[in-house]
């Protein structure tokens, strides 16, 4: 039988390497089938400030996954918590769970190398560093000794005339009154229907790319009570739109 293992996730680290580096957004079940294969989960915990939206939309993931999430508000300095709470978490885990040999972290800062080593070293714990490649610090590799990275997808070739049209859709689907934001926008083209046409974790990679060659616009809208909204829509002027529609 396996050894049980304890996962941590540095959700903010991951999140923002994997879209800064590969433009991709998280496969949360991915992750997980990742880890189960060095054994059954015994402990597993995502960190971060679930303020920020690219987090706020993983929690509904986290729960059908049954990681815990810990919720790492930023300091008035604006510090993030992030890896203090993780680092007091894995000594925690390590005296409360002595039976749990192996621990994978999903990071890539070279903040966690000290407790890592120790972990190793005084502990005889098994580390297993997961990170989004191109991240992950090579101090922090070598003091856990082992590296099992996170697979980034290669992204697939895109109809790009049938996505205008699915976005078409949406923009003709929204209630009187619903404002256009990039948001549900994302949500719509993400639904599992659309999964022969784009995988959920390339939609805000490609949507953002329309916005950046024109076939998306974006606009500040005013709001009655004086704030601002930014909308996103088709520019139903662009060529590539008039074709697709026609």
């Amino acid at each position: 039988m396996a050894d049980s293992v304890a996962l941590f996730i540095d959700l903010e680290n991951v999140v923002t390497s994997l879209w800064n580096i590969h433009h991709q957004t998280p496969d949360l079940y991915s992750w997980m089938e990742k880890a189960r294969s060095y054994g059954p989960i015994a402990f597993g915990r995502a960190y971060g400030n679930f303020n920020l939206h690219g987090l706020a939309n993983l929690e509904s993931d986290l729960r059908n996954l049954g990681i815990d999430k810990f919720d790492c508000p930023v300091k008035q300095n604006g510090q993030s918590t992030v890896d203090g709470n993780i680092i007091i978490d894995l000594y925690e885990v390590a005296l409360d769970y002595p039976a749990v040999r192996t621990f994978i972290l999903m990071a890539g800062d070279s903040d966690y190398v000290r407790v890592v080593a120790k972990l190793r070293q005084r502990l005889d714990k098994q580390i297993v560093i997961m990170g989004v490649p191109g991240s992950v610090s090579r101090d922090l590799v070598r003091a856990a000794g082992r590296e099992d990275q996170l697979d980034v997808a290669s992204v697939p070739a895109v109809d790009e005339a049938r996505l205008i049209r699915l976005i078409d859709e949406y923009e003709r689907s929204r209630r009187p009154g619903t404002l256009p934001v990039f948001r549900f926008m994302k949500e719509y083209v993400s639904h599992p229907r659309n999964e022969d046409l784009i995988k959920p974790q390339f939609v805000e990679n490609k949507l953002s790319q329309f916005v950046a060659s024109g076939i998306l616009v974006q606009r500040l809208v005013d709001l009655d009570d004086g704030r601002q909204v930014k909308t996103t829509q088709l520019d139903r002027t662009h060529p590539a739109v008039m074709q697709a529609l026609e």
